[in-house]
């Protein structure tokens, strides 16, 4: 059975205005509710940076993209610190110890079905 495609843009009932567009949802934006667990995960994730000392977390920043949405490589770090890579792997490796250590006990386990 062949189908015939509709526009969006045509009237969803006859006595309305209301198109499909209007009725349809956008999968591209968060629901409210996914909306605010997102920024409280952030902002719970950014008072947990705290626990490093200042170089630790610039690291873990840049590493993973969290002030500008851009990762930067071990090497790309290491050159804004005048540091190896290898030297640089060794301090996000301890950073990440200690975040790990953390997780638990800050409740981070609330937002795992975000972290998809």
């Amino acid at each position: 059975m062949s189908r015939i495609p509709q526009s969006l843009q045509q009237t969803v009932w006859a006595d309305q205005d209301t198109t499909f567009q209007e009725i349809t949802a956008d999968s591209e934006v968060d629901t409210p509710d996914i909306s605010v667990e997102r920024e409280l995960m952030r902002r719970h994730i950014r008072n947990l940076l705290n626990v490093l000392n200042s170089k630790e977390r610039q690291i873990i920043r840049l590493r993973f993209g969290i002030e500008d949405g851009k990762e930067k490589t071990l090497l790309e770090i290491g050159n804004m610190f005048g540091l190896s890579k290898e030297r640089v792997r060794q301090l996000e490796s301890r950073a990440l110890y200690k975040l790990k250590r953390c997780c638990n006990s800050q409740g981070l386990g609330a937002y795992t079905n975000l972290l998809i």
